[in-house]
């Protein structure tokens, strides 16, 4: 009996270290952003970098992050704004709940909470992640997770950033302008939920920009 149960224990151990932990950062700590020039100045390299398996969801922010947590969904289609675009991977990153990229020292080229996703045949994406407070080098701007896109014949670009309904630092102009786009607005409208998640929908209309340059909506 006492063999038996050293065996089970042995095998049990084995298990555990043969297998990998379930991880929310896409093996983010041996993952070293770069930068490259935009011809207007740098920005972070997703492509550069970007992990060999990953899928339509992504989560940014480990379990233990401060902050309200939030996710995000919603249908990726090609220009026509109809069929769903498989294959696309978008980057994206922000700074925490408390406006930084970097702690203990900021550093805007090195962000906490990033990651990758990629569209398979449906288009669907999903991001599970905190909300951001608006950066503490630009408390001014209104807050938002970047997202740059790239794909198979397609460069790596900028798309507008996730903004969030309610900001007051979102400008009238601009309001007018997303308000225009309906379900394609970059501004989402967050609902909570009885589990404490707020949700929120933004579909995205790929129209391939230069390399290193914004999408037009």
């Amino acid at each position: 009996m006492i063999a038996r149960k050293i065996w089970i224990a042995l095998a049990l151990l084995c298990a555990l270290i043969q297998s990998p932990a379930p991880s929310n950062a896409q093996g983010k700590s041996q993952i070293a952003l770069e930068s490259r020039s935009t011809g207007r100045g740098y920005a972070i390299c997703g492509s550069c970098t970007v992990p060999r398996n990953i899928s339509p969801q992504v989560s940014l922010a480990p379990a233990n992050e401060p902050g309200d947590r939030v996710i995000l969904s919603g249908m990726i289609y090609k220009s026509d704004g109809v069929t769903p675009d498989s294959g696309v991977t978008l980057f994206v990153y922000q700074a925490d709940a408390g406006g930084y990229y970097h702690r203990p020292k900021e550093d805007v080229f090195h962000p906490r909470l990033f990651g990758w996703l990629r569209t398979s045949g449906d288009g669907k994406y999903e991001i599970r992640t905190v909300k951001p407070a608006p950066e503490i080098l630009a408390p001014r701007e209104p807050a938002h997770i970047h997202v740059h896109v790239f794909g198979p014949g397609m460069e790596e670009h900028f798309l507008h950033e996730f903004w969030f309904q309610g900001d007051e630092r979102i400008s009238n102009d601009d309001l007018l302008k997303c308000s225009a786009l309906e379900t394609f607005s970059p501004i989402v409208k967050l609902r909570k939920g009885d589990d404490g998640i707020q949700r929120g929908v933004r579909n995205i209309r790929i129209k391939p920009a230069a390399h290193w340059r914004y999408e037009e909506n």
